[in-house]
């Protein structure tokens, strides 16, 4: 996948302003008239799964992409902030809780699309339970909470591939670990 069949991020060099601009691999852009080059590289995004009375807490998006799908609590990590931050904060943000333990379980690629341009994510996920479920929530982000049995999610209503990868990496490590025990 080339960057110009993908993505696009601008039409003129931002350094000189010339139009003559190449697109090279999946990140590189490069001005032929001033050398000027862009890399568009991997953006680091952060989710939560949060575990309520044995249930996971999702959400239902209420802006696009995916407008309507179910997500995990989480976003973008900002400018010299580390995903351990980035990730309270967007609870904090969009679930109005705090969460002080968080386990990391790990990272999938993902891509965003937003405004027509694709964005190659790194999205790490963390764990933690949680002691209420939250009940104001950020309405311009989240559509409604859904608190549901981490085996019955539907795949098929899920927002993001990283998304499928992650619940399904939290569901056989924290399933296989108890059918073990039994």
């Amino acid at each position: 996948m080339h960057l110009s069949k993908k993505i696009k991020p601008f039409n003129y060099c931002p350094a000189c302003g010339s139009s003559d601009i190449s697109f090279g691999d999946m990140k590189k852009v490069r001005c032929r008239d001033c050398s000027f080059t862009y890399y568009h590289n991997v953006a680091a995004a952060v989710a939560a799964i949060l575990e309520y009375d044995e249930k996971v807490v999702l959400i239902k998006r209420a802006k696009e992409p995916c407008k309507g799908k179910l997500d995990l609590p989480g976003g973008f990590v900002d400018p010299k902030e580390s995903a351990e931050e980035a990730i309270k904060r967007e609870i904090r943000e969009e679930l109005k809780i705090d969460v002080k333990e968080l386990e990391y379980l790990g990272s999938y690629p993902n891509i965003y699309k937003y405004e027509d341009v694709l964005y190659h994510t790194c999205d790490l996920f963390f764990y933690s339970k949680i002691d209420a479920l939250p009940t104001d929530f950020d309405k311009k982000e989240i559509e409604d909470l859904i608190l549901t049995n981490p085996l019955e999610i539907p795949d098929d209503k899920i927002a993001f591939e990283s998304v499928k990868m992650g619940l399904g990496m939290f569901k056989s490590s924290k399933f296989h670990v108890k059918h073990e025990a039994q």
